[in-house]
């Protein structure tokens, strides 16, 4: 996770991420599935907003998270998690460990093929591999003209948000599905005002780039809202494969 150490930055608001970043909706467990007594490694997990659900899935969860301060909020707020430092091109544990891995909206952060080769050295034979992001719906305009501002028009640096993960025809994994679950995210203004505080793109600006950014948000929000309040068109998106058979 390189890319000139933006994808490394996320430390510096992660107690505002982890209280105002969207959960993964309840929905979404059944592309997870059952996971009780399953062992699952879950890369880039930032402050454990998915953490906790595989958690409650019964899952077995080892995470891998570089940025300190996101890890701390994770391992104060899920104590028995097994949480190591490491990046995902260079996953810090054995062969043929887990029989899931979880990337959840961090794949595009990630450098390729190192990645996607680590992922499926650390997983076991059939094992699978869950490439999913939980973000605002595209094709909604009123909420595509909001989304907009999280970004500077003139920003060289952007990382591309992607909605699935592509392994080739010859590599270790067969894609099972891709994944689109819709739900509706309800919340207040403050809020979510609050969320676009936590995006990359608001996080490098200077404080005063992003004060005129939020106010413009703000502005936008408090046009839509009902007392206040906004439902939000949300979707998971994402990739389930599966890996190979080693020869």
């Amino acid at each position: 996770m390189t890319y000139d150490g933006r994808g490394l930055r996320f430390g510096s608001v992660a107690e505002q991420y982890d209280l105002y970043r969207p959960p993964p909706p309840p929905e979404v467990s059944a592309v997870l599935g059952d996971l009780r007594g399953v062992d699952v490694l879950e890369v880039g997990a930032g402050t454990g907003k998915w953490t906790r659900l595989l958690i409650d899935l019964g899952a077995t969860v080892t995470i891998v998270e570089p940025d300190d301060d996101m890890r701390a909020v994770l391992v104060r707020r899920s104590p028995d998690v097994r949480a190591l430092r490491g990046a995902a091109e260079a996953l810090p544990v054995d062969d043929a460990l887990f029989d899931a891995v979880l990337v959840s909206s961090a794949w595009h952060w990630f450098e390729q093929p190192a990645a996607s080769d680590e992922m499926a050295r650390v997983l076991r034979d059939g094992g699978g591999l869950f490439v999913l992001w939980n973000g605002f719906s595209r094709d909604v305009p009123w909420l595509d003209e909001i989304t907009a501002l999280r970004e500077r028009p003139d920003d060289e640096h952007k990382r591309p948000r992607g909605w699935g993960a592509d392994f080739g025809p010859e590599g270790d994994f067969v894609i099972e599905s891709e994944v689109e679950v819709d739900w509706t995210w309800t919340r207040n203004v403050d809020e979510l005002v609050s969320v676009f505080g936590t995006y990359s793109g608001a996080i490098i600006r200077s404080d005063e780039e992003r004060q005129e950014m939020e106010t413009e948000v703000r502005r936008r929000l408090e046009e839509i809202a009902v007392n206040g309040v906004v439902d939000i068109p949300m979707t998971v998106r994402g990739t389930v494969a599966r890996r190979n058979a080693r020869a």
